[in-house]
């Protein structure tokens, strides 16, 4: 019986690299990406020559009925689902563009929280049926404190960890795992235009590995690399007035 793992975002970045360690003989992949390009057919390419069935899919995780209508072909196709990974996500920051804080609060709710709800809901049905599997659900480490131009970003995390908790605690009886992984700077093409210092940069196939750790020891909630949760530990402890020097500092760095 084939492992059945269906991600998000898998064209690029973090959800290629995962793709790649993922794929093996005796793995059905279904890899989801906004669109049916070139970059996910060379993922699909990639996965299938490692011995991986594929089933590669194009969709806006914002849009609920083309994510559930990919989700379900996958389903139809494998009849089981292992594991969800739902990676797919936005970085739109607001540059200190105030009038348009409304779209780009949608922007990021749109993706980075409902997209998560639209990935997963599909499967849960089939999961409770199964009892058994695993939701992972990519955060950041945005999600714990906000910057001076994070705030619609850090706001779509800390939303999708509060309610990926509240999904680990109505999904236990049924035997099903969620790890909600925070997740510090990883070198991709989301974060090579970042002018600011990203300490604990790691790479893609860096950030692969460790989220596959964590979700085959269905751990819980975590923040990684370890360097970045350190620092972001400190920071969500720091007093305000200490936290708003730090962000003080920072910003006149940027200029």
């Amino acid at each position: 019986m084939k492992n059945a793992i269906f991600i998000t975002g898998a064209s690029s970045g973090i959800g290629k690299a995962l793709s790649l360690r993922l794929a093996g003989n005796g793995v059905a992949l279904g890899l989801l990406s906004r669109g049916r390009d070139a970059s996910l057919e060379e993922v699909a390419a990639l996965c299938r020559e490692k011995g991986a069935e594929v089933f590669a899919y194009a969709a806006d995780v914002s849009d609920a009925v083309a994510t559930a209508a990919a989700a379900q072909a996958f389903l139809d196709r494998v009849g089981r689902i292992d594991v969800v990974v739902a990676n797919a996500g936005v970085s739109a920051v607001d540059q200190d563009d105030e009038a348009n804080w409304l779209d780009i609060s949608k922007a990021n709710m749109d993706v980075n929280f409902y997209g998560v709800i639209n990935t997963i809901v599909p499967f849960i049905d089939t999961l409770k049926r199964q009892k058994h599997g695993s939701l992972a659900i990519i955060s950041s480490i945005s999600a714990l404190r906000a910057t001076h131009n994070s705030g619609p970003y850090s706001a779509s995390k800390a939303a999708v960890n509060l309610w990926s908790e509240g999904l680990r605690l109505r999904l236990r009886p049924f035997k099903v795992s969620v790890t909600t992984l925070c997740v510090g700077f990883v070198d991709t093409a989301m974060t090579r235009s970042n002018k600011f210092w990203m300490p604990g940069l790691i790479s893609a196939d860096k950030a692969a590995a460790l989220i596959d750790s964590k979700i085959r020891r269905k751990v819980r909630l975590t923040v990684l690399p370890w360097t970045s949760g350190g620092i972001w530990a400190i920071f969500h402890q720091m007093p305000g007035r200490l936290y708003d020097l730090v962000i003080d500092t920072a910003k006149k760095r940027q200029q």
